[in-house]
């Protein structure tokens, strides 16, 4: 017997062929390395062989077994976590021993062997996430020793085969995330006693769950359906899973009311029921269901919302186990008040009751929930002011009150919150200037103030957001100028500050703005042009500056000439080139001008130049001829002879007085020659 242990290491290479000359290896742990190459097939040829642990490294190629007779007695077979590629030996059937097969997390390919059931002894069997397709081989339903079978994140197709449901010895099984699976989930399957976690989300099942007293799932912990088209009641009967710790039926077409004997399962954990067609018992106000979850002392996680529960939270709700650190009900008609028992829920990491219909004012016991990292009541119709309790809530990170009715101030001491990281308080009522400690805020990432009736100015502050990302402070009464220092905010992707009365020029440092993907300046009063270094901002993907007093040429390149969206319209003293909301520059605009007068001097300069230095030269040519000529004419002067002088009137008698049949040409002084 042998053992080659070097699991946990640096190794690198590959694995060498003659290994399969170490006839008495049993055992070889090389997981968690930095192993290359391909498995060499005389590793399964080693008859001693019983366990071979490749886990966590960078193998690569198929998995290929011999052709001929393989003699392997390998029991348990680990290639999780590399990149081998290839299907499913056609041969695997060979390794009749196996009992550990896990292949997970690499690039197989092809289908599961359809006789994959071969493997009789096999206790153990994970696929996931490789790119296999087909459908689950109906031979898996043999292989009565198995005991997880983990296939998610595939690309399996077609029903689930009801022959798994002979499986008496399953544990786990799991098809999430294949997407494909289609048809009814066999009833056979849940009746599987030993089953501890069933996971078919994320696919696309129908039917519905079994509402018979034959559900007999003793053992059952996790039951994950979610992400199907699942129909039906959620049945009674589910309480007989007495050990239940998750039961997810989230984002299916459920229909009738919440069983209100959850509370039976005492270990329940997780309850996700959320994006449903749920609805409250008939004829009650309350929500009668959140009574009974008060006996579930272990609940951390309850989603209900995003269906037509149509009631009211009772005050009850403070019964609920301290252990509850996600609460969510949004979007599910809930009228009424916010309990004030709700500072009970001392555990709550998140609260959500956003999207419903809750009025009155925010309860002052919030501030008793110290645990708190996300508040979510937006869109709701509460009123009254936010009240100051909410600054004590130091772990907060997202705040969502926006799209109430909420009026009055903004507390100062929100600036207090150092871990907060998304603002929301857009659409209310707050008929003020923003508190100067909201600039300090220098962990903030998302801003959004709009449509809340805010006045004043901007202040240069804004600038001390360093790790902002959105800022909207829209459809609001902020006036003066833009600061400049909003260009220091280079992490900034959003900017939207449309429809208040800005005035003055866009900020020369919005060029520094080098993440920017949106901004909107429409409808204010800018005046001035538009910075022409506007063009070196290269994420910029929309720009609006509608309706404002900007004049002068829209630049014509970098982003200005790339960007999807862009509107100028309403801005009468803009021009630009190919630009639908704007006329086209005039010759006389100061700055064609000054670009038509560049380009003159750049072309027709050295053309008159050229031109006027070969005018002087042929003029100097032409005159050192001319004098040339001159002198030499003096020279011949002497040698000049003299002939008789012809008076008028042999002339006149010479040319017939002149008739126009002796004349031979005519010259630029009229003369007439014979």
């Amino acid at each position: 017997m042998m053992n080659f242990i070097l699991s946990g290491n640096r190794i690198d290479g590959n694995i060498p062929m003659e290994i399969g000359n170490l006839s008495q290896l049993t055992n070889l742990w090389l997981h968690e390395n930095q192993i290359t190459g391909s498995i060499p097939t005389t590793l399964f040829n080693i008859s001693s062989l019983l366990v071979a642990s490749l886990a966590n490294n960078s193998l690569s190629g198929p998995l290929l077994l011999d052709e001929g007779n393989i003699l392997s007695n390998l029991k348990f077979l680990s290639i999780f976590n590399n990149q081998i590629s290839g299907c499913i030996p056609s041969n695997i059937c060979q390794l009749t021993k196996l009992n550990f097969l896990s292949i997970s997390i690499n690039n197989i390919t092809g289908k599961i062997p359809k006789n994959i059931g071969c493997l009789s002894k096999l206790k153990e069997f994970y696929i996931g996430y490789n790119p296999i397709k087909g459908t689950i081989p109906t031979s898996l339903g043999n292989i009565s020793t198995l005991r997880n079978l983990y296939c998610k994140r595939n690309r399996l197709e077609g029903p689930i085969p009801p022959e798994l449901g002979k499986l008496s010895n399953l544990r786990q099984l799991s098809f999430t995330d294949n997407y494909n699976l289609i048809g009814e989930i066999p009833k056979a399957i849940f009746n599987i006693s030993s089953l501890e976690i069933i996971d078919f989300s994320f696919n696309n099942l129908s039917g519905r769950i079994p509402a018979t007293t034959g559900l007999h799932l003793p053992n059952l912990r996790e039951l994950f359906l979610g992400e199907n088209q699942i129909k039906g009641e959620i049945p009674l009967f589910i309480t007989n899973a007495s050990k239940l710790e998750i039961l997810d039926l989230a984002g299916n077409f459920l229909t009738g009311t919440i069983p209100t004997n959850l509370g039976n399962l005492r270990e329940l954990r997780g309850l996700f029921l959320h994006t449903n067609q749920l609805t409250n018992e008939p004829r009650e106000h309350e929500l009668l269901f959140l009574n009974s979850l008060a006996n579930c002392r272990m609940l951390r996680y309850l989603e209900v919302g995003h269906n037509s529960l149509n009631g009211v939270l009772p005050n009850s709700i403070g019964n609920l186990s301290s252990t509850i650190e996600i609460f969510h009900i949004g979007d599910a008609h809930i009228n009424g008040l916010i309990p004030t028992s709700i500072g009970n829920m001392s555990g709550l990491i998140s609260l959500g009751f956003q999207e419903n219909n809750l009025t009155g004012s925010i309860p002052s016991e919030i501030g008793k929930l110290k645990q708190l990292q996300g508040l979510y009541l937006h869109n709701n119709k509460l009123q009254g002011h936010i009240p100051e309790v909410v600054c004590h809530l130091s772990n907060l990170v997202q705040l969502y009150l926006n799209g109430n009715e909420l009026f009055g101030l903004i507390p100062v001491c929100i600036g207090n919150l150092s871990m907060l990281q998304y603002l929301l308080l857009g659409s209310n009522k707050f008929p003020s200037k923003l508190p100067l400690s909201l600039w300090k805020m220098s962990g903030l990432l998302y801003l959004y103030m709009s449509q809340s009736y805010i006045v004043g100015e901007v202040p240069p502050n804004i600038g001390e957001l360093k790790a902002i990302v959105e800022i909207d402070l829209s459809v609001n009464h902020f006036s003066g100028m833009i600061p400049s220092s909003l260009g220091h905010l280079q992490n900034l992707k959003y900017l939207n500050l449309s429809n208040n009365s800005f005035s003055g020029p866009i900020p020369l440092s919005f060029s520094n703005l080098i993440s920017l993907e949106f901004l909107d300046l429409s409808l204010n009063t800018l005046s001035g042009t538009i910075p022409k270094t506007l063009e070196k901002l290269s994420y910029l993907k929309s720009i609006n500056v509608s309706f404002n007093s900007l004049k002068g040429e829209i630049p014509n390149g970098g982003v200005f000439a790339n960007s999807t969206l862009q509107s100028f319209l309403g801005n009468k003293g803009l021009c630009g080139m190919h630009i639908l909301e704007v006329p086209a520059c005039a010759i006389t605009n100061p700055g064609q001008q000054s670009k038509f007068k560049v380009l003159l001097l750049k072309i027709v300069t050295p053309v008159v130049i050229s031109s006027f230095l070969i005018f002087l030269l042929v003029s100097i040519w032409i005159m050192k001829r001319k004098k040339k000529g001159k002198s030499k004419d003096v020279e011949k002067v002497p040698e000049i002879k003299t002939y008789q002088l012809i008076s008028y009137h042999q002339i006149q008698i010479a040319t017939n007085n002149f008739d126009g049949s002796n004349l031979i040409g005519v010259g630029s002084s009229q003369r007439h020659i014979i």
